[in-house]
């Protein structure tokens, strides 16, 4: 286990524990509590065969190949009704909190978005297998995320999502840049590291991003920011690169800070990933403080 209370362990049922319930199979493998391994198996971090598997009573078979995967210590953000701020079923629009997982993560399932949300909606369980976030948000960022419940609209909207819709977040960075405005196109490589961090690298992917300084206090600054390409933590990247990192980034090098002062505050979805142009905006929680 690591210092971050994670662990991935991987094992092979034996012909002793062929007919066993997968909870006590678990725990005569791995060094844990057959109390903490239900609760993995709860949370969604049991995989069976490569599966995610949920049922503490499924009987097990010589060979079945199992993985226990835990992030012990974790502190989720409930989900709130009040984060629900547009739906027109199957599309869902919620104002994301810092610290929510959008989407499964490989040791949860249970009190991530689209679980938490599929509860709230009352969802009937084949929609709930089908609700996805149509983009993504670190665990971290908050702001504007939607989600839809089905798989022909989710595919229409990321069809048209690079040319119908944009999308405006708000950083704190420090230190405060010497530039006003800056375009960022700066290519990222598709790989993270051992700390699961991204780097600019000359033959990375094309990306390109728009900074905008909205307002300096001190040695800090708001920027404003418009990413015309999607790659995974983009903007983190960018700036981390530009020596004016994101307060409460530690991963890319940001000054220690209550959370990751990155937020989504616009989104506009025009035709014809919508049948008619829609836009949102929502300002951070109380907790954006700089």
């Amino acid at each position: 286990m690591s210092k971050a209370g994670y662990m991935d362990l991987k094992g092979t049922a034996t012909a002793a524990l062929a007919g066993q319930r997968l909870d006590q199979g678990l725990a005569e493998i791995f060094p844990l509590s057959r109390r903490r391994i239900r609760r993995a198996i709860d949370e969604g971090g049991i995989y069976l065969n490569g599966k995610r598997c949920r049922t503490a009573g499924r009987k097990l078979a010589c060979n079945d190949r199992l993985r226990i995967v835990l992030l012990d210590d974790e502190v989720l953000t409930p989900f709130v009704p009040e984060q629900l701020i547009w739906q027109q079923p199957p599309l869902y629009l919620i104002h994301k909190r810092c610290g929510q997982y959008a989407q499964e993560a490989l040791h949860r399932s249970r009190g991530t978005l689209p679980d938490e949300l599929a509860r709230h909606l009352a969802l009937p369980p084949a929609q709930t297998e089908l609700l996805r976030p149509v983009h993504r948000l670190d665990r971290g960022t908050s702001g504007l995320l939607l989600f839809s419940s089905s798989p022909a609209q989710l595919q229409q909207l990321q069809a048209h999502w690079h040319t119908a819709v944009s999308k405006h977040y708000l950083a704190v960075v420090e230190p405060a840049p010497a530039w006003e405005t800056q375009r960022i196109q700066l290519p990222i490589g598709a790989k993270r590291d051992t700390e699961g961090r991204y780097h600019v690298t000359p033959d990375g992917r094309a990306c390109d991003s728009e900074a905008t300084v909205l307002e300096r206090r001190g040695n800090r600054a708001l920027i404003g920011l418009i990413p015309h390409t999607g790659r995974s933590h983009q903007l983190r990247v960018h700036l981390c690169a530009l020596g004016c990192p994101i307060l409460g980034d530690s991963r890319y090098g940001g000054r220690a800070h209550p959370r990751l002062m990155l937020h989504a505050d616009s989104l506009c979805i025009s035709t014809p990933a919508l049948p008619e142009t829609k836009q949102w905006n929502s300002p951070p929680e109380e907790d954006w403080q700089w």
